[in-house]
């Protein structure tokens, strides 16, 4: 037990197989830190439990959870955590005027309340590691994603998720900052993950049943040409730790494929700089299938009136 009180504590959400959150954990275990790794079912996390890290359960969804965890982990630390970190995540694509409002929401459970709920919860113990004279403030790590400053298509409703987890945690890092806690962005470009999926379909009566297979071969292409979750967790826990620690450092992270150039463009560039890169990908940069779509639309009000 007096190891485990000498190394930092990390608590990591969405952390199974395959997933960007499964590398973390393996990454922050091996920079020293003592991680919690979790997810809704343990059974995806064995192979951490392997290299000592601790799994537990959580679905972030379920403030019955979040609070169980936060009693586990209190009497883990003695009430105390130093980073926590909200990767949880999921994706949900569709075209925006024909997206289903269910799955909506419980996209934004996840990928929205899910962050709110967990900082609400865990800010005692992060507040209760709060040490002036180390260096080393306890840190809230959001993850939002190059998605929320692209108008990426068929995702409308998934960027929307990460800008709303941008802004509030911009602002989250202002009002945090007196009381000591440090707060991160993690604006996560593509990841060889499984958060994509090449399932989709929008149905044959969709408008833009035209253009679902070119959707597929666009996760099929992010899937091979992304960075390795391996490589992006390295990556990533070496701002954390290493290169930029203190308070009112390193508080905006891009890592990932693409995501430095998207920083840079949406620095630099005009307002629409994006348009013509998302567009081609699934088609829409086609005169031939934007005026089927466009002619589609029309048939639809017609039919419809």
């Amino acid at each position: 037990m007096r190891l485990h009180n000498r190394k930092r504590s990390i608590l990591i959400t969405g952390c199974s197989t395959g997933g960007a959150g499964h590398a973390l954990a393996l990454e922050f275990a091996a920079q020293g830190l003592r991680v919690f790794a979790t997810a809704r079912s343990t059974k995806s996390l064995i192979q951490l439990e392997e290299k000592g890290i601790e799994m537990l359960p959580l679905d972030v969804t379920k403030i019955e959870s979040i609070n169980t965890l936060k009693d586990e982990i209190s009497k883990r630390t003695g009430g105390k955590l130093d980073i926590l970190f909200n990767n949880a995540g999921t994706m949900y694509e569709a075209p925006a005027i024909e997206a289903s409002p269910a799955r909506i929401r419980s996209m934004y459970d996840t990928n929205v309340f899910g962050v709110f709920n967990m900082i609400s919860t865990f800010t005692p113990l992060l507040l209760a590691s709060v040490s002036p004279s180390s260096g080393l403030p306890p840190t809230i790590i959001n993850t939002s994603s190059i998605l929320s400053r692209l108008p990426y298509p068929f995702a409308a409703a998934y960027n929307a998720s990460k800008a709303a987890v941008s802004s509030y945690t911009d602002t989250l890092r202002i009002e945090l900052a007196p009381l000591g806690i440090k707060v991160v962005t993690l604006f996560m470009g593509e990841v060889a993950t499984g958060l994509m999926s090449d399932s989709i379909t929008f149905g044959a009566e969709s408008l833009y049943h035209d253009f679902e297979e070119r959707l597929k071969e666009r996760t099929r292409n992010h899937v091979k040409n992304s960075m390795k979750p391996e490589l992006f967790a390295k990556q990533v826990a070496s701002v954390v730790i290493l290169k930029n620690p203190g308070i009112k450092e390193g508080e905006y992270i891009w890592k990932g494929t693409n995501a430095w150039i998207v920083w840079l463009l949406n620095v630099v560039g005009w307002r629409k700089i994006f348009d013509r890169t998302v567009e081609a990908p699934v088609g829409l940069d086609k005169k031939e299938l934007r005026k089927a779509l466009f002619e589609k639309g029309q048939r639809s009000v017609k039919v419809g009136g």
